[in-house]
C-alpha cells in the first residue's frame, strides 16, 4: 500500500483526484453525436442534464466538437447548485464576435439572491459580472474572437476575497470580488436569463463547460488545460518599456524542459517561425531570465521561449509575446488635451520633451490634418525646450487650436508626436447661458470610474459641435460649468471604502475646472447613496468644498447648499431634496435620508438673492418630482416646496435618481430628469446640456453614439 500511495504521489494522481471529486459540472461536447442538442448530459456530481428549450446543435467547430448557439438559444439546468463560496468555471469557447456583451453561464439565484454572468466581450461586464449592480471583472486584454480559447474564472472566497480571470493557462486579470452562490441556483447556458427575449444571448461555441467546488490554483489550471510552454512573461504581453532595454522573464511550462531558446527581434515572422536569425540565447533552464537586450525606440519587439529535453528536442514551443519599446513622445501638454475651456488671453504653450529628444520641432494650427502630416506654423526648438509663446499671435474666441511636438532622438528613430487639441472659450453674450448637468456617477459600483472618465471626455470635447437641428441648430457653446445631482458614491456612508473613493471622484471631476480630468467648474451634491447627515463622506466633502467653491452667491449655515449666478439666471444646490427634515422623508431610512434644511436655505436665498430682481431661477436635487423613482418624500414637502417656487420665474427644475433622461411636467413647472453619468449594464453614460436665453430653454441629452432625447421651449411671456 505505502509503495501505492508514494507512486500516486509522485505521478500527481492524488491532486487530480481531488479535483475530480470536487467537479459539480461537467458537460463535454465530445460525448455527444452531431445534430440538435436537447439535453445535454452533466457528468458531474449533481448529475441531472441541461434540457434546451430552444435547441442548439452539435458540430465541428475549427477542429472541435461543439454545442453551437446563434443567439436564439438556451439550456437550463434541471439541478441547482449547493452553496459554493469558492468555485471555479472552465469553459472551452470559440466567440465569432467580443462587440457585444453575450453570456455563456448565468448562475441564476432562487428569489432574491445574486446572479452571476461569466462572459466574453469588450464591454465592462465582459468578464464576469455579479447582479445587485455591484461587483465585476473585465479582462485587461481581451482575447481575440473566433478562436479557441480556454478560459478559467476562479473564485476563492473569505478571506482573499479575489476573482481570477485565465486565458490560455496565462493569468489575465484578478481583482477583489464579494460573492456567495447562494443554495439551490440553477445554471443557465448561453443566456443571462430566461423569457420571451434571451438577454445577452450567446453566438458562438461551447466545446466543454466544467464547474469546480473549489477555487483552482494556475498550476491546475494549466494541467487541466494541458498547457505546458513558458508562462508569465515579463514584461506582461502587450506592454510598454520605459527604457531602451528590457530584461526578459518567464515561468517554466513543462517539467521536462532542461533548456531554453530564446527567439527576440523586431520580425514577428522570425520570431514566429523560430527562424535562425531570430535567435538570441540557448541556456539551462536553471535560469528563467534573459537579456538586458537592446530595444530600438517606439517599435514593437516579439520574443518566445521555446522549452528543450535533454537531447535539444522541443517539448514545448512558446507562445509569441510582444513587448512595445519606449516611443520617447513628449507629453503632458499645457493647455490639457482636449480642453475647451481656454481662456483667449492664454499665450504658452508647454510640455515635457521626449527623453532622448536632440531637437524638437512644434507645429500649430487649425487644422488637424494638416499639424499632423507636420505643417501649419513650424517651430524648431532645443532638446531641454518645455514651452514657448503660442505662434501667431492672440487667440480667437471659440476656435479650436491642434498642435505637436515631434522629436529628432539622434541616432534612434524620430518620435512623431500625438495631435493635441485645446478649443478657447466662446465670447460671452449677456443672458446666453449653457451648462451642462448629469447624476448618480455612483463611485465604487462595477467600473463606474471608468464610465465616468468615458462622460467626462465626452463633455471636455462637446463644445463648438453642432446642436440638434430640431432645437433649432446652432453649437454647444462654452459651459460655465458641469452640475452633478448626487450619489456621487455609491455607498458614500463606508468608512473602508469612500474616503479613497470620493479623492478619486475629486480628482476626475476637479472643482474649479483647473485641477481634475473635466475642465470646467462643478456643483455637485448629495444623493441618498452618500449616506446620512453622521457617516457621509461625500457631504463632510461637499461642505469642505464650498469654502474654496469660485463664485458663490450663497452658502447655507450648515455649509451643505449653496447658490450661484450665471448672467440673469440664479441657481441653487439642495442636494438630496428641498424639504426641512427627516420627517419629510417618505418610507425608511428616514434618518438618513435628512434633506438638512435645504427648503429653509433656498427660502432664505430667494428672498435675499432673487426677490427684487428679475432673475431666473433653477433648482437642482437628487430626488424626483414626478415621474420615476419620485416617491422618496412626501407630498406634504413637495406641497411647500411648490408655493414657494411659484412665487417666481422657474425655467425648469433638474434632478437626478432616477438613472434615465426625460421630461416631466410638475403642476405649471417642467422638471427634467438628468441621466446618469456611468451605465454599467450599457458601458454607457449620459448628461445634457442645457441652454437658457431671455427668450427659450433648450435642453438635449449627449450619449457615447450621438443626441438623444431633446426639447426647446420660449420662456417669453
Amino acid at each position: 500500500m505505502f509503495r501505492l500511495l508514494a507512486f500516486v504521489a509522485m505521478t500527481g494522481l492524488v491532486q487530480l483526484s481531488v479535483l475530480a471529486a470536487d467537479v459539480l459540472i461537467d458537460c463535454d461536447a465530445n460525448a455527444i453525436p452531431p445534430g440538435a442538442l436537447l439535453k445535454w448530459e452533466n457528468k458531474g456530481r449533481l448529475g441531472g442534464v441541461f434540457e434546451a428549450k430552444q435547441a442548439p446543435s452539435v458540430a465541428s467547430v475549427e477542429g472541435r466538437s461543439a454545442v453551437v448557439f446563434k443567439g436564439e438559444e438556451s439550456l437550463s439546468s434541471s439541478f441547482v447548485l449547493p452553496e459554493l463560496q469558492a468555485f471555479s468555471v472552465e469553459a472551452w469557447v470559440l466567440n465569432p464576435t467580443i462587440e457585444r456583451l453575450e453570456t455563456m453561464l448565468y448562475v441564476s439565484p432562487p428569489k432574491g439572491g445574486m446572479g452571476m454572468e461569466f462572459n466574453y466581450s469588450k464591454s465592462s461586464n465582459g468578464g464576469a459580472f455579479r447582479s445587485g449592480f455591484k461587483m465585476t471583472t473585465a479582462f485587461d486584454s481581451v482575447p481575440q474572437p473566433g478562436a479557441w480559447h480556454h478560459l478559467v474564472w476562479t473564485y476563492s472566497g473569505n478571506p482573499a476575497r479575489s476573482l481570477k480571470i485565465y486565458v490560455d493557462g496565462e493569468l489575465e486579470t484578478a481583482s477583489p470580488f464579494s460573492l456567495l452562490i447562494a443554495n439551490q441556483s440553477h445554471v443557465l447556458l448561453g443566456c443571462a436569463a430566461e423569457a420571451k427575449i434571451l438577454k445577452q444571448a450567446f453566438s458562438g461555441a461551447l466545446s466543454r463547460i466544467r464547474v469546480f467546488n473549489s477555487a483552482l490554483s494556475q498550476d491546475d489550471v494549466r494541467r487541466e488545460g494541458k498547457w505546458s510552454s513558458a508562462f508569465a512573461p515579463s514584461p506582461k504581453n502587450g506592454s510598454t518599456t520605459d527604457s531602451l532595454s528590457a530584461t526578459l522573464k518567464w515561468e517554466r511550462g513543462s517539467a521536462e524542459a532542461t533548456a531554453y531558446n530564446i527567439y527576440f527581434g523586431t520580425d514577428m515572422a522570425a520570431v514566429e517561425k523560430g527562424d535562425a536569425s531570430a535567435l538570441k540565447e540557448q541556456f539551462s533552464a536553471e535560469r528563467n531570465t534573459a537579456g538586458p537586450y537592446p530595444l530600438t525606440l517606439g517599435a514593437a519587439h516579439y520574443w518566445r521561449i521555446d522549452e528543450l529535453d535533454k537531447g535539444g528536442k522541443i517539448v514545448a514551443a512558446g507562445k509569441v509575446w510582444r513587448l512595445n519599446a519606449d516611443p520617447g513622445l513628449a507629453n503632458a501638454p499645457q493647455p490639457r488635451d482636449q480642453n475647451s475651456n481656454v481662456k483667449v488671453s492664454a499665450n504658452v504653450l508647454a510640455w515635457h520633451p521626449g527623453k532622448y529628444a536632440t531637437k524638437q520641432h512644434l507645429y500649430f494650427g487649425t487644422n488637424s490634418a494638416e499639424v499632423d502630416r507636420s505643417g501649419g506654423t513650424k517651430l524648431d526648438l532645443d532638446a531641454g525646450v518645455g514651452q514657448t509663446q503660442i505662434p501667431g499671435g492672440a487667440l480667437q474666441a471659440g476656435t479650436r487650436y491642434y498642435w505637436k511636438v515631434d522629436c529628432d532622438n539622434g541616432a534612434q528613430p524620430a518620435s512623431k508626436g500625438a495631435v493635441w487639441t485645446f478649443r478657447t472659450q466662446d465670447e460671452h453674450i449677456q443672458n446666453d447661458v449653457t451648462f451642462f448637468v448629469t447624476s448618480d456617477t455612483h463611485y465604487g459600483r462595477e467600473n463606474n470610474a471608468e464610465l465616468n472618465r468615458l462622460t467626462i471626455g465626452m463633455m471636455n470635447a462637446l463644445p463648438g459641435t453642432a446642436l440638434p437641428a430640431n432645437v433649432g441648430g446652432g453649437m454647444v457653446r462654452t459651459p460655465q460649468g458641469v452640475v452633478l445631482n448626487g450619489d456621487l458614491l455609491d455607498e458614500g456612508f463606508n468608512p473602508a471604502t469612500a474616503p479613497g473613493l470620493w479623492q478619486e471622484f475629486c480628482r476626475d471631476y476637479g472643482l474649479s475646472g483647473d485641477d481634475g480630468r473635466l475642465c470646467f467648474p462643478v456643483y455637485e451634491g448629495f444623493g441618498n447613496h452618500d449616506g446620512g447627515p453622521n457617516k457621509s463622506i461625500s457631504r463632510a466633502g461637499i461642505k469642505e468644498r464650498n469654502k474654496t467653491r469660485v463664485g458663490l452667491t450663497a452658502v447655507s449655515d450648515n455649509g451643505l447648499h449653496y447658490s450661484w449666478d450665471w448672467d440673469n439666471l440664479h441657481l441653487v444646490q439642495l442636494n438630496l431634496f428641498g424639504g426641512i427634515g427627516p420627517e419629510d422623508v417618505h418610507g425608511v431610512n428616514q434618518a438618513e435620508h435628512d434633506p438638512a434644511d435645504a427648503f429653509g436655505f433656498l427660502k432664505q436665498d430667494l428672498e435675499k438673492n432673487v426677490s427684487k430682481s428679475a432673475k431666473q431661477v433653477i433648482t437642482f436635487q437628487h430626488f424626483s418630482y414626478l415621474g420615476g423613482m419620485a416617491d422618496w418624500w412626501t407630498p406634504v414637502s413637495k406641497n411647500r416646496l411648490y408655493e414657494l417656487l411659484k412665487q417666481y420665474d422657474v425655467p425648469c427644475l433638474i434632478n437626478g435618481h432616477s438613472h434615465g433622461a426625460s421630461f416631466v411636467p410638475w403642476n405649471e413647472f417642467l422638471t427634467i430628469h438628468d441621466g446618469a453619468a456611468a451605465r454599467p449594464d450599457s458601458g454607457n453614460g449620459d448628461f445634457l446640456v442645457v441652454r437658457v436665453t431671455a427668450k427659450e430653454l433648450i435642453v438635449a441629452q449627449r450619449t457615447r453614439t450621438g443626441w438623444g432625447i431633446s426639447m426647446r421651449k420660449s420662456l417669453q411671456k
